[in-house]
C-alpha cells in the first residue's frame, strides 16, 4: 500500500472519529437532554402554548446540558432545567430574576414547581422515575 492511500485513509477514519465524538458531546447530547427536560416539564404540567423565551446550550464547566425558560406569565422567575447524561437525570432550579436569586425553593409564584427536591432520574427507556418528595 503506498503512502499516499494509507494517508488517506488515516485521514479519513480520524475524521470521522472526530466528528462522531462531536456529535455525541453536542447535537446528541442535546436531543437526549430536550426530550428528557420536555418529559420532566410535562410532568409538571407546563403549557407550552402560553409564550415563553427559551435558551439551551452545553455547560462546559460541569458537563451537562442546561435549558433555561422564561415564560410570560410568571416575569419574575427563570426556570433553568439541567440534564446529566452521566446520571440520566433532570435537576430544576428557579431563580428569581434579573438578581439570579433563590433555588430550587423559590415559591413566590411559581407555577411549576419542582417534582422533587434534588435530581429526578430516567430509567433506560427514557421513562420519569416518580417518588415521592
Amino acid at each position: 500500500m503506498s503512502k499516499k492511500l494509507f494517508l488517506s485513509i488515516f485521514v479519513f477514519i480520524l475524521s470521522l472519529a472526530v466528528v462522531i465524538v462531536w456529535y455525541i458531546n453536542f447535537p446528541g447530547y442535546e436531543k437526549i437532554a430536550e426530550e428528557r427536560i420536555e418529559t420532566y416539564m410535562k410532568a409538571q404540567k407546563v403549557d407550552f402554548d402560553k409564550e415563553y423565551q427559551k435558551k439551551s446550550s452545553k455547560e462546559f464547566k460541569t458537563g451537562r446540558w442546561m435549558i433555561v425558560y422564561k415564560f410570560a406569565d410568571e416575569p419574575n422567575l427563570i426556570y433553568e432545567y439541567e440534564y446529566d447524561k452521566s446520571t440520566n437525570s433532570v435537576l430544576l432550579i428557579v431563580y428569581e430574576s434579573p438578581l439570579m436569586i433563590g433555588g430550587s425553593s423559590v415559591e413566590k409564584g411559581m407555577k411549576y414547581p419542582s417534582l422533587k427536591d434534588g435530581w429526578s432520574k430516567f430509567d433506560s427507556n427514557g421513562n420519569l422515575i416518580l417518588t415521592s418528595k
